[in-house]
């Protein structure tokens, strides 16, 4: 009887604690839009194009459930991007690659990706996204709150 006191007081006083810890909140890679020249919609196209003439089953089915290609189209550094650096350093754009010393973090490098619907092979949207850190291939990520599956450059 003592046992069956003391499990209900333990259960009593974790219930509370695992209600009290939300869900951690999927991260967003992308830290800012930007508009693509032509070349770099034609590029994403071409790339979304020879992603989408290599599926394998899997993939296929990943991209049943979810439409949207995040493609990589231009790599440039946090140099390049004006005021990055210096968010980098006071921590509001996370990046993995990013050191302490300042030169180091204007070498980090910036993906410009496009995202595409892959049933129109269309643009969704008239701007890119920025990003410092990329998902693993062919996984399921969130660029500018959509939900898309990031290929990098297709091949």
């Amino acid at each position: 009887m003592k046992r069956i006191t003391i499990f209900f007081a333990l259960v009593s006083l974790a219930l509370p604690a695992l209600a009290a810890n939300p869900p951690p909140e999927e991260r967003d890679y992308s830290f800012m839009t930007a508009k693509p020249y032509r070349v770099e919609v034609e590029r994403g196209q071409q790339r979304l194009t020879k992603f989408l003439s290599r599926l394998n089953p899997k993939r296929r089915a990943l991209l049943d459930q979810t439409p949207l290609v995040a493609v990589q189209v231009y790599v440039l550094t946090a140099g390049e991007v004006p005021g990055l650096t210096w968010r980098m350093g006071k921590g509001s754009v996370p990046s993995g690659q990013f050191g302490q010393d300042i030169h180091s973090g204007a070498n980090v490098q910036v993906k410009f990706l496009l995202i595409y619907d892959s049933r129109t092979q269309q643009l969704v949207g008239e701007d890119g996204v920025l990003v410092t850190d990329t998902p693993a291939l062919n996984t399921v990520a969130m660029f500018d709150g959509k939900h898309a599956i990031y290929v990098g450059t297709g091949w």
